[in-house]
């Protein structure tokens, strides 16, 4: 099920708000977490009911294993390691099994069939998320919970699909609150406000950039290097809205329940490093690869060299963990190697901020220009075009994919009266487009904004407008970019 669609809005996140309050107030905590669970499976099942047993079958494997490392601490690391190979063979099966067949047909010149396995949602969220809980339970770091609460903590639907990954020392103290039990106006409000916010940022910007974005990748030897460059910028800026959009929703839904989930992103196109940009973007999956892969290698405390080798692993780890092709390795080690760069060299900067904040930004675009390609082939095809495209007038061409129900009634007037204007006026959205974007990545961040404004009469009509407008553009649903990874 979709955040941003119809059923979600009008049917699902009201039984399930109602559900959980009303249980609350009974006094019955138990039947509130089982009835969100519930509608947590509900959720996740609602687009393939099959993949209800994946998802049931990974929590009962880890809430197994964290029983047995209660009764039997002796066989600690054993238990530790069947129960990270289990959560890696699940995902290694449904993830990269095609991608593997695939490369040892083409380098052993084997001809080994196989069905196209489908990726099941969230797989990869709810997989390391119940890696770091196993990790902390072998480190005498995490409880074991009952069976209700582990549940509930990894299935919590807000989180469940595409994050933010919640580390069980956020989310289960909270759900032990008596206080977090009790409805809070001022909570409610501020998650509502958070999730209208994510909502516009999907829906109004990230589905209107896409149309451009998903059109254009299918057409790359077309582009010229002008409307090569826009595509991949609005490709940072589709991803990066569509991402955080999710993720404020996410914490959103969640404060509607009166809970707390991390921060994902903040702020990150205000990095001037690319090393900061990754303390910024992704921000709990960072946190993951450092303190469950970079430190336990030795982190930077065992000289540089051994530094730069577990950065570069880490990178390529969170590279190969964003899907099976050879397009996220290669995006994972462009920045594991700008990042040892920036360590091996920290002088080497632009005199200004303004500058190195720049060239972070090209460089990400750039990154991310491979990591939204099909093919290392299509990749290095969209690079030709970005240094070498010329120029052909399709810049025009890409603007006319600009046609949406706001500016249908203009788009027909001036067919009618003036076709003459109507490629100016194709480019003037697409200059609009590309401003609102770049002021909202370099503004503040949502949850600033509500501090700041968010009760106020301004403030509170902005945010009714918001949710009317992206309500009505909800006939143009698009599925969220990171449930394919």
């Amino acid at each position: 099920m979709l955040f941003n669609s119809v059923i979600f809005l009008t049917l699902f996140l009201p039984l399930a708000l109602a559900g959980w309050y009303l249980f609350r107030r009974l006094g019955r905590p138990g039947l509130s977490k089982l009835f969100i669970i519930g509608m947590s499976f509900w959720f996740y099942g609602f687009y393939n009911v099959s993949y209800l047993w994946i998802l049931l079958s990974s929590l009962l494997w880890n809430y197994a294993v964290s029983f047995l490392l209660q009764k039997w601490p002796r066989g600690g690391r054993w238990l530790l390691s069947a129960g990270i190979l289990g959560n890696l063979g699940l995902l290694f099966y449904f993830k990269y099994f095609n991608f593997f067949v695939d490369n040892c047909n083409y380098f052993f010149h084997a001809d080994i069939s196989v069905e196209k396995i489908a990726l099941p949602l969230g797989i990869s969220f709810f997989t390391i998320q119940q890696i770091s809980y196993l990790i902390e339970r072998y480190r005498h770091s995490a409880p074991h919970y009952c069976v209700l609460d582990y549940f509930f903590y990894v299935s919590f639907f807000p989180q469940l699909i595409a994050g933010p990954i919640v580390l069980h020392s956020e989310l289960m103290p909270q759900l032990q609150d008596p206080g977090r039990s009790r409805f809070c106006v001022s909570r409610f409000y501020d998650g509502l406000s958070l999730f209208i916010l994510g909502l516009g940022k999907k829906v109004l910007l990230a589905d209107s950039l896409a149309v451009l974005v998903n059109a254009e990748y299918g057409n790359i030897a077309a582009l010229d290097m002008l409307s090569a460059w826009v595509v991949i910028c609005w490709y940072m800026a589709e991803l990066y809205f569509d991402f955080s959009g999710y993720s404020d929703m996410a914490r959103g839904i969640a404060g509607m329940f009166g809970l707390d989930l991390p921060e994902n992103f903040n702020s990150p196109f205000h990095a001037d490093s690319v090393k900061e940009f990754w303390r910024r973007w992704h921000m709990t999956l960072t946190r993951f690869l450092t303190q469950y892969l970079y430190i336990p290698l030795g982190g930077s405390k065992k000289g540089k060299a051994k530094q730069c080798r577990n950065l570069l692993l880490v990178f390529l780890v969170s590279g190969i963990w964003h899907g099976a092709n050879w397009t996220f390795f290669l995006w994972g080690l462009l920045n594991g190697l700008a990042v040892v760069f920036e360590t091996l060299f920290p002088k080497v900067r632009f005199p200004k901020q303004w500058m190195n904040r720049l060239a972070t930004s090209l460089f990400i675009i750039l990154s991310f220009s491979v990591f939204r390609s099909d093919s290392l082939g299509e990749a290095a095809l969209l690079w030709k075009k970005l240094f070498a495209g010329g120029y052909n007038g399709m810049f025009f061409g890409i603007c006319n994919m600009l046609r949406f129900p706001e500016n249908y009634v203009i788009l027909k007037f001036l067919e009618m009266a003036a076709p003459g204007l109507l490629n100016p006026f194709y480019a003037a959205c697409m200059i609009l487009l590309s401003v609102i974007s770049v002021r909202l990545l370099q503004g503040e961040k949502a949850g600033q904004w509500i501090a700041r404004q968010g009760s106020t009469p301004r403030g509170i009509l902005l945010l009714a407008t918001l949710f009317t407008w992206s309500f009505l553009s909800l006939s143009q649903v698009s599925v969220f970019l990171y449930f394919h990874f």
